[in-house]
């Protein structure tokens, strides 16, 4: 770190050893405008969410100390350098342009010297095209999505959240994994006459990808009539890749394809082409409207001061929580079940972006990085994990998600519902005291220690354009946490290593290790590798 940054960031240190042993209780009382001061709206006219962050263990001293850290590692300035195509990917030579996939048609972004705003609006035009025929035609009644990560999380999540407030036209079902238990039951619910699969690879060498790709192939063949290598397969799949090129030699032949780009992270993908599948179901225009709450978010996180600006603010309460030591893992509880994929979409959001071990320079990183993200919605969380959150010995800081309306659903359970969203983050700021215990002798057992950290996120209702904004302040907060910690949250290398060593011992449980693989360079070179290998094999062969 510059010595300017390293002050400030020991100023942050001091803050939170301050108030590790704080109390939320004290801090409320000691301030009665404590909810007002320590809440953020994130509002551009027809969106709104308020970010109410005032039961983190956090005070006024050392958000102002963060604010200044902000200020000195040039986070905005970074931000703006990301949007306008800086190569902040520096291990791969890329821009991270996520941002450019829902720019204003009107704005430019330059990258080798093409307007890379322009190609985005060409393949968004193809898309919509795409989209009004299928959905006119009406011949296709179920989407089947191919993807895995980014290729299958956002999409998913896009198709989930919306069938609340938006009737599918076209049912999506969503394959990712390779055990093929998972596609065979897919195709249990289509008719091969009605279906049309998306396949979704950036690289278009992705293994588990590939392979539900060739099973839904020979499924379609064999359901229609015709031989695997009839050329008229093609018109029930669709391809979104950055390199469509490599589908056919892939043996994935598809009469459409779509385009991404190198400068996209596949985490990063779902306001590109990647999320066909759920603008099929809803219509171009729901995906035009999530993308407007996206670039509105884009938007707000450059124009706002930073000590207005809830999606800064909120990087940086992660940055106080995690960089700094403090915890070890984050809640994400969402109070709705259309957003009951939410957890795992931002396991790979977080995880994969900010889980790194050394800066963008090399060297080792001193601080914690990416905290283990994990959750479940309400209120079945409360019946499940909530005890550990209440009474564990392990403080974990929460992320409450909920909306003041909801359509189609029981307005006294929807009350119900939010009801105990905010009881749940008021029992884990309070607790529950001695005093406030009658008297018996299970006291010990019912003493709530409270002090356990939550944000609570409410916005009006769940719509599409709420849902991009959601999406793209999570974004934004991975981008402040990565900034603030000098690391590269755009690579993923330790993917790459898992998927290049599966490539080999693929091989060798096949027997297809080449004569000129030395046991040195071997995947396989260690004994315990080896004998799984060897026990695979044999119980393979004798079932």
């Amino acid at each position: 770190m510059a010595n300017e940054v390293l002050k400030v960031w020991q100023q942050v240190l001091a803050n939170a050893d301050r108030l590790r042993n704080e109390s939320l209780r004290e801090l409320f009382n000691q301030d009665k405008s404590r909810a007002q001061s320590l809440t953020r709206t994130l509002k551009d006219g027809q969106t709104e969410i308020v970010a109410d962050f005032s039961k983190q263990l956090i005070d006024q001293q050392a958000l102002d100390s963060l604010l200044l850290l902000a200020k000195e590692s040039k986070v905005l300035e970074k931000f703006a350098e990301m949007c306008q195509g800086a190569k902040v990917n520096l291990t791969e030579d890329q821009p991270a342009l996520h941002t450019a996939l829902r720019a204003d048609a009107k704005s430019s972004v330059l990258v080798d010297g093409k307007n890379v705003v322009a190609l985005v609006h060409e393949e968004l035009a193809k898309v919509k095209a795409f989209t009004e025929k299928v959905r006119g035609e009406k011949k296709f009644k179920t989407v089947v999505n191919l993807g895995i990560g980014g290729s299958d999380l956002g999409p998913a999540l896009i198709y989930d959240a919306l069938r609340v407030s938006h009737e599918p036209q076209i049912k999506c079902l969503f394959v990712a994994n390779v055990d093929s238990t998972e596609i065979n039951l897919a195709l249990r619910e289509c008719k091969p006459e009605e279906t049309l699969f998306v396949v979704c690879s950036k690289s278009f060498k992705t293994a588990e990808t590939l392979a539900n790709a060739r099973i839904a192939r020979v499924w379609l063949a064999n359901g229609l009539g015709f031989d695997v290598h009839d050329k008229k397969l093609a018109e029930h799949f669709v391809v979104v890749s950055a390199k469509p090129d490599q589908a056919a030699s892939a043996g994935v032949v598809a009469a459409n394809s779509f385009q991404i780009w190198p400068w996209v992270g596949g985490r990063y993908s779902i306001a590109s082409a990647m999320s066909l599948a759920p603008t099929l179901a809803f219509g171009f225009d729901v995906f035009t409207e999530f993308l407007a709450g996206m670039r509105s978010v884009d938007q707000q996180m450059q124009n706002t001061a930073p000590e207005n600006n809830a999606t800064l603010i909120l990087g940086l309460v992660d940055v106080f929580n995690f960089a700094t030591g403090r915890y070890l893992s984050q809640a994400i509880l969402p109070y709705s079940s259309a957003l009951r994929l939410l957890p795992n979409y931002l396991q790979q959001l977080i995880m994969e972006s900010n889980g790194k071990s050394v800066r963008q320079d090399g060297s080792t990183i001193e601080t914690s990085t990416s905290p283990v993200i994990w959750g479940g919605v309400g209120t079945n969380s409360q019946h499940a994990f909530m005890q550990m959150l209440h009474q564990g010995t392990q403080a974990v800081p929460s992320e409450f998600i909920g909306f003041a309306a909801i359509d189609n659903v029981d307005e006294a359970s929807h009350d119900a519902l939010i009801a105990n969203m905010f009881a749940q983050s008021k029992a884990l700021a309070f607790g529950l005291t001695k005093d406030e215990i009658k008297t018996g002798k299970d006291a010990s057992h019912r003493l709530m220690p409270g002090n356990r950290p939550s944000t609570t996120l409410i916005a009006k209702t769940l719509d599409a354009r709420t849902l991009g904004a959601l999406i793209a302040m999570y974004e934004h907060r991975v981008f402040v946490f990565g900034v603030i910690t000098q690391i590269n949250s755009f690579d993923q290398w330790g993917v790459e290593l898992g998927k290049t060593l599966s490539i080999e011992i693929s091989h060798q449980i096949n027997d297809e290790t080449t004569k000129e693989t030395s046991q040195s360079d071997s995947a396989v070179n260690d004994s315990s590798t080896k004998s799984l290998i060897g026990w695979y094999r044999q119980s393979r062969k004798s079932k």
